[in-house]
């Protein structure tokens, strides 16, 4: 899809897959970052890039993909990279997967801000494998880590970066390292998270 075509793309359009078959309808979406969200019948939302994409038709939007591509591959929101400062702050800054191209681009502070206020106690965290570490005890937004509760395989709490978050959904906080790796790197407070944990 070209960039041109955005205009086309309207909330509550059908979406079809390359072979046709209706898959559900666009709920919103986002032309800077080129992603639109789909409701698929009886599952959770779709976060489907623009380049997938083929055309636009009288009954909406058609795909490039099968039904199981946005059913499986597209079950995510983008990954987000925040940036860090130097003394490990949230810098304000960061990058984003494209869904124009693929490729990394700078996010603004205004969506590095709207990531952070996704992150709350209580948030389900997993690791890259999908297992459960824990909850999201509490949140220090001026550092940026988190304390993940300790529990019956982990001994202490983690204090865990949103530098090791691949990306957040509504199942809860996804890390990109997998538990062992975790709970042996981030099983202390960091100095820069010190004053806030305590």
């Amino acid at each position: 899809m070209s960039e041109d075509q955005d205009d086309r793309l309207v909330e509550g359009m059908g979406v079809h897959d390359v072979e046709g078959k209706h898959i559900g309808k666009v709920m919103k979406y986002d032309e800077a970052l080129g992603y639109f969200e789909t409701a698929v019948m009886l599952s959770a939302p779709r976060y489907i890039p623009f380049w997938a994409i083929d055309h636009f038709g009288p009954n909406g939007v058609y795909l490039n993909v099968e039904r199981s591509v946005v059913t499986d591959v597209y079950s995510h929101m983008p990954t987000v990279t925040p940036d860090l400062t130097a003394e490990g702050k949230l810098a304000g800054s960061g990058e984003i997967q494209s869904g124009w191209t693929g490729k990394m681009v700078p996010l603004d502070a205004q969506g590095v801000r709207e990531v952070r206020e996704l992150i709350h106690a209580g948030a389900q965290v997993v690791d890259a494998e999908e297992k459960s570490i824990g909850r999201v005890e509490a949140y220090d937004r001026s550092s940026g880590y988190m304390r993940i509760e300790k529990n019956d395989l982990q001994a202490s709490d983690l204090f865990v970066p949103v530098t090791s978050i691949s990306y957040l959904d509504d199942t809860g906080i996804h890390l990109s390292d997998y538990k062992r790796t975790i709970a042996g790197r981030f099983n202390r407070v960091p100095e820069v998270a010190r004053s806030f944990f305590g």
